[in-house]
């Protein structure tokens, strides 16, 4: 992991990177690494604290299109959207007096949900928030955790900030549908969409799997598992159309796993202006996915903050997710399912 994240922190010359990979169905996290990194021996000769930070529980991001996603899953639950409902794309929307674009400008005709994932259409996202309605799509995104600490044993997590939507409009809402307005860590994320991989739980993540006391019982973690983010029919639908993302959509359809069926998802997000509102020209990209799609064993979620060479994250995280999710089926020998 940590040269797989090495290679795409140079290569992109990324202000920052990071991945985490979970075990869905227990919580468990098998990776965790960040760049740029220090030498623990030697830590007095850091000049910047910030290296000491781990951005995937001390720092919140708005993720963009990876939220996609849990906007359609919400829609699914409820029965408002199925992956063949249809609207008309135009390629905008006016919400509020403020225009929202798909992120080339351009606009589809008459398009289904499948194809709003397949090429991450922002007025689809704001389409099937609307069928959910502004209260109920609220619910959702605080059921899949994405406002709480995940409560994983290391210090200085922060909380998801969700606050844009409690103004009621529909304009946050809207913005939120396809990952904007709203900021969660790495990690909380992580888990909200591992509950897409595992039947609809929330899991809670954890590092230290037990600790040995003398003359004692082992200290053993129990999985943490709470039931019912989604219900499991709609995990199961929302795989399949994520794993049509990855075979006919991601980088052309070109990485689809003959052995394997993968879902997966991208996101690229304009980050925040830091000198007034609104947004800056700089961009935070970020991927997630998860195999074996049906019977998921890894979910991995990585990011680049500021990556400079390249527009969107399918050009700059496709191939590390798929080199880490290749060693992963291969080093514990998962049996392919296809």
């Amino acid at each position: 992991m940590e040269k797989i994240l090495d290679d795409a922190f140079v290569k992109w010359e990324a202000e920052r990177a990071g991945a985490v990979v979970i075990d869905p169905q227990t919580g468990r996290i098998i990776a965790m690494a960040f760049r740029p990194t220090f030498d623990p021996n030697h830590y007095g000769a850091e000049k910047s604290l910030d290296v000491f930070i781990n951005p995937a529980i001390e720092h919140v991001y708005e993720l963009g299109s990876t939220f996609k996603p849990l906007t359609m899953a919400a829609g699914v639950d409820l029965g408002k959207v199925s992956p063949k409902t249809t609207y008309f794309d135009a390629g905008y929307l006016i919400i509020n007096g403020r225009r929202i674009e798909n992120y080339d400008g351009k606009g589809r005709g008459t398009v289904d949900m499948q194809t709003v994932l397949n090429e991450s259409l922002n007025t689809g996202a704001v389409f099937a928030m609307r069928q959910i309605g502004v209260g109920p799509f609220k619910d959702y995104l605080y059921r899949f955790g994405l406002a709480d600490k995940t409560g994983i044993e290391l210090p200085g997590e922060v909380a998801g900030n969700l606050a844009n939507l409690e103004s009621g409009r529909e304009i946050e809402s809207a913005t939120a549908s396809f990952g904007q307005g709203v900021a969660v860590t790495p990690l909380a994320f992580l888990r909200a969409v591992s509950a897409l991989a595992n039947g609809g739980k929330l899991v809670r993540p954890f590092i230290i799997e037990k600790i040995l006391f003398d003359g004692a019982p082992d200290a053993v973690t129990e999985p943490q598992i709470k039931e019912g983010s989604v219900k499991p029919q709609t995990s199961e639908e929302i795989t399949r159309m994520l794993v049509k993302v990855v075979d006919e959509a991601l980088v052309g359809g070109t990485l689809k796993n003959e052995h394997y069926s993968i879902a997966a998802k991208t996101g690229t997000a304009q980050l925040p202006s830091k000198s007034g509102p609104g947004y800056s020209d700089e961009y935070l990209h970020s991927f997630f996915g998860y195999a074996p799609a049906y019977n998921a064993k890894f979910a991995i979620v990585m990011f680049l903050v500021k990556p400079q060479g390249a527009r969107y994250a399918s050009q700059t995280l496709s191939e590390p997710f798929m080199e880490t999710m290749k060693f992963l089926l291969n080093y514990y020998n998962v049996p392919p399912d296809r």
